[in-house]
């Protein structure tokens, strides 16, 4: 059998093509994301919007039928 060394980290590897520094991406790769609120996107309040609108064109229909009613009895 072939009995491979143990891996060495990427420091410890000789000819490293890519030095490894403080700014170098791939040491921030495994990082913990920061917890983030989730935001309210523009969509949940077009949809706030449409609803309070229908309601209130509704009403005024609404009332707009009953004072007709009224006056026609």
């Amino acid at each position: 059998m072939n009995h491979r060394p143990p891996l060495k980290n990427r420091s410890e590897r000789p000819g490293n093509l890519v030095s490894i520094q403080p700014h170098d991406q791939t040491s921030h790769a495994y990082a913990k994301e920061r917890n983030q609120s989730p935001q309210i996107g523009f969509g949940a309040y077009l949809t706030v919007a449409i609803l309070v609108f229908l309601f209130i064109f509704f009403a005024g229909i609404y009332e707009l039928i009953m004072e007709t009613w009224v006056q026609l009895k």
